[in-house]
């Protein structure tokens, strides 16, 4: 794999996934936290690391994409495929498809997500503007990532801002639904995103996203890009 067109030219990458496949051959993989990576791996200085470095949260949700790519690509090989559950930093290992099974058909809309405004719980009074430029940034963010986006409004209007015609909306009605709230104390922001299954009214992936009190567009924007790497992981194609 590190041989790879996928690895060979992505240092960081390569590095990364050679210290997560140590830790999991050295039966480590459950101990492997956001500080022991920071430290043995990009670097970073024990005195100095502080929690709201994204380095490493952004690293691995990259390595999750790659790997995902790099199975794509090579699709009925068979074997144990290696990947990153979603909000967790270690490797886990399944089996993958053998060739000549068939691949499995995505669910009918399975590309396409509706998103709900992300909701301000309580909590300091910029949480609530806070929570609006991150509904923003997430638009933007899964606009480029999925095949079709729904804002909830009283007319079905995609990210881009094009207007829908009621038919269209119903053949391309969304199965996946994105729910989410923020919540602000003294020490954090809080954000919760849950992915909601339409056809069963059910959830069916829910994740924290903790963050320092800090209210700028360049944190609306690294947390967007997490939340949409994690459902990246989790949405159907």
């Amino acid at each position: 794999m590190l041989g790879s067109s996928d690895f060979q030219k992505a240092h960081r990458m390569r590095r990364l996934l050679r210290f997560l496949v140590d830790q999991a051959l050295a039966g480590d993989a459950g101990n492997v936290s956001e500080y022991v990576i920071g430290i043995e791996v990009f670097d970073r200085r024990p005195t100095d690391y502080a929690a709201e470095d994204p380095i490493v949260r952004v690293q691995v949700g990259r390595l999750r994409q790659r790997l995902a790519r790099y199975y794509a690509d090579r699709r009925g090989h068979g074997g144990i495929e290696v990947h990153i559950p979603v909000g967790q930093h270690r490797l886990a290992f399944r089996r993958a498809s053998s060739p000549g099974e068939p691949p499995v058909a995505p669910a009918p809309g399975g590309g396409a997500l509706v998103i709900e405004p992300i909701r301000h719980i309580a909590g300091y009074g910029e949480g609530q503007a806070f929570a609006h430029g991150l509904y923003e940034e997430l638009l933007n963010q899964l606009f480029s990532s999925f095949d079709d986006v729904f804002m909830r409004m009283s007319t079905s209007l995609a990210a881009n801002g094009s207007e829908r015609r009621d038919g269209d909306a119903r053949r391309t009605a969304p199965r996946h639904r994105v729910e989410g709230s923020v919540r602000v104390d003294a020490e954090r922001i809080r954000t919760s995103i849950r992915l909601v299954d339409a056809s069963l009214s059910r959830v069916t992936w829910a994740g924290q996203f903790d963050r320092s009190v800090r209210f700028g567009i360049r944190e609306q924007e690294e947390l967007a890009a997490s939340i949409c790497n994690a459902l990246k992981a989790v949405v159907p194609a």
